[in-house]
């Protein structure tokens, strides 16, 4: 069974588009070494969602909380059925750290929050997850903020 940090990097200062803003992603290990996008995973081995304030152009923290946390999940190849291939797909956001836990991939970070972790539950195949989250800044407004589903998690041995 191995552990793996997702992490996520929200840039308050970033253009949004559609009223949506774009999360920079990295898989890694707990060691924080960086890992492809195509990384296999077994069934157990658990993933950390880590989400770090990386807001640009700016001296302090931008996001004051994390209001809510969500994955969706898809095969990744047709004809393939994947019911639940995480064990939980709307964790439970963690407490702020300041400073941040560790050190982001995406530069400096003002501080962070982890997810509960969740566990890969699917044997076999290979699934794409988009996660979502909506964050509320410092200033009181809240925004919306996806990641793409370009990481593909498996296949599985």
């Amino acid at each position: 069974m191995a552990g793996y940090i997702w992490q996520l990097g929200i840039d308050w200062n970033a253009i949004q588009t559609g009223g949506v803003g774009y999360l920079r992603g990295a898989l890694t290990t707990a060691a924080n070494e960086r890992l492809s996008g195509t990384e296999m995973v077994n069934k157990d081995d658990t993933i950390t969602f880590r989400i770090f304030d990386v807001s640009s152009s700016v001296q302090n923290r931008q996001v004051d909380a994390i209001e809510s946390f969500g994955i969706d999940s898809q095969v990744a190849v047709k004809g393939l059925h994947i019911n639940h291939p995480l064990s939980n797909l709307q964790p439970t956001i963690g407490p702020l750290h300041e400073p941040a836990v560790q050190i982001s991939l995406f530069g400096n970070a003002y501080c962070s929050w982890d997810s509960e972790t969740v566990t890969v539950a699917a044997a076999s195949g290979r699934f794409l997850l988009t996660v979502y989250l909506q964050a509320r800044g410092t200033d009181g407004v809240v925004r919306l903020f996806n990641h793409d589903p370009e990481m593909v998690v498996g296949p599985f041995g």
